[in-house]
């Protein structure tokens, strides 16, 4: 069975909990142990040192008198040793009947199975030579350290057991509340899968990252829906655009049959079905040339080139259309900048502006285009003396195929733009588009590379 995220992450803290807790359990249980080990100890030795103090007091008669008191007021629950012996050997006063093989020679302590709880606890002893050359044998049981252990395991297993309880409640609880956004980002998938599109993910201000993920899928979902009304605005432009010269191509060719062109006209026929077919074909040439840049796998091909070059052989280019018209195009162009881009695109880009201002400028006008380097970034401006555009309509001139002339008796594909901005964004630049001194004046801003 597959769990949920909320379940797999109340286990994940709440196993994590528990092995912390565990490890601190064991730390305290080793610490509580080590020190009663240790008083117990202790205890012995000071028993020694009042049975030498007595022995200076008293004699063994007064060691022996001291330890039958000790053996008297023994409790029912500890089990405490003691032997005294003269020089010789022979017990004087204790419990203990043969000396412990494992004393050793040394007066250091030792441990013997308690005769009082068999296989549930130790006695600890320990042994001192008296200065007479008797020897005095202490022992103290540990079931204190036993009892205590005992109810520290108790309590950790107790205190265990209660804290997975309330950390998978509580656990539990608060995945599903920090989850409930990511629920909602669903159910509003959901709708808008079913087809609301207009549905968006609900977010509080200053939320936490759930909320800014929702600001940002709506960002998201906005954009979408900027482009699903760009694609189907594009696809009407191009219904329009190629349902004309179609149209015209098949009148033409019915026409044809019924009256077939003579010898004279054939060749102008013809031309004007080129014409058309060459207007299609235009048309998709340059829908497929931005969704080739616009995929960003161009920026491959990026090479430093020298921009002020670029601005005077799109000048050179253009030039004869200018005369044509009787236009004057002044050029301003600052020395050495560098750019790292693609120098067919760049170029393509020049033409692309340099030909809207040439088209829609009258006779006998002047454009005027400036390349400059300001704060790091290559900025391109070309203004001309034509009638402007709107300040509502300055974001939809890039779309594609969109024009002012809603007509559309413009000669123009409408996409010319459309590729600036493509271009732009490939080499993480922008364009905007404000008024000019008479006309519209376009800015197009590229980062430079580095010299």
């Amino acid at each position: 069975m597959r769990l949920s995220t909320s379940a797999r992450l109340t286990l994940a803290n709440s196993s994590l909990l528990a092995v912390s807790f565990s490890a601190l359990l064991l730390l305290v249980t080793w610490l509580a142990d080590r020190f009663m080990v240790g008083h117990v100890q202790e205890s012995v030795e000071a028993e020694l040192h009042i049975m030498q103090a007595e022995l200076q007091v008293d004699g063994l008669r007064g060691v022996s008198a001291l330890i039958n008191r000790r053996m008297e007021n023994l409790t029912l629950n500890h089990d405490r040793l003691y032997r005294l012996e003269d020089a010789q050997g022979v017990k004087q006063a204790g419990n203990v009947d043969i000396w412990p093989a494992s004393a050793g020679a040394q007066e250091q302590s030792f441990k013997l199975p308690s005769r009082k709880y068999p296989g549930e606890t130790e006695v600890v002893l320990q042994w001192a030579r008296l200065a007479d050359g008797s020897r005095l044998l202490v022992g103290f049981d540990e079931i204190e350290v036993a009892s205590v252990r005992a109810d520290i395991r108790r309590a950790a297993l107790w205190s265990l057991g209660a804290m997975l309880v309330i950390s998978l409640s509580a656990g539990f609880l608060l995945t599903r509340a920090a989850l409930k956004p990511v629920e909602a980002i669903r159910a509003a998938a959901q709708r808008i899968m079913e087809g609301d599109l207009r549905h968006r993910i609900p977010a509080r201000p200053n939320g936490d990252e759930f909320d800014r993920l929702g600001e940002t899928l709506n960002s998201m979902l906005d954009r979408i829906n900027n482009l699903i009304a760009s694609v189907r605005g594009a696809t009407d432009n191009i219904a329009h655009d190629l349902r004309s010269p179609l149209t015209r191509h098949r009148s033409r060719l019915e026409a044809a049959l019924s009256n077939p062109p003579s010898a004279e006209e054939l060749q102008p026929w013809v031309e004007k079905h080129l014409t058309d077919l060459d207007q299609v074909l235009a048309t998709f040439q340059s829908l497929l040339r931005i969704a080739s840049v616009e995929s960003g796998l161009l920026r491959q091909e990026f090479t430093d080139c020298d921009a002020g070059q670029l601005v005077r052989d799109a000048a050179d280019y253009i030039e004869p259309l200018t005369d044509e018209k009787q236009q004057h195009l002044a050029v301003t162009v600052e020395p050495g900048p560098v750019l790292n881009g693609h120098r067919h695109l760049l170029f393509q880009l020049l033409i692309n502006l340099l030909d809207n201002a040439v088209k829609f400028s009258p006779s006998q006008t002047s454009i005027v285009m400036a390349a400059r380097v300001i704060d790091d970034h290559w900025q391109l401006s070309v203004e001309d003396a034509g009638p402007g555009i709107p300040l509502g309509q300055r974001e939809q001139v890039f779309e594609r195929l969109y024009r002012l002339d809603t007509s559309r008796s413009t000669p123009g594909l409408g996409l010319g733009l459309s590729l600036v901005k493509a271009i732009a964004t490939l080499h993480r630049g922008e364009v905007t588009i404000s008024d000019g001194s008479v006309g519209a004046k376009v800015l197009v801003s590229l980062p430079m590379s580095r010299q």
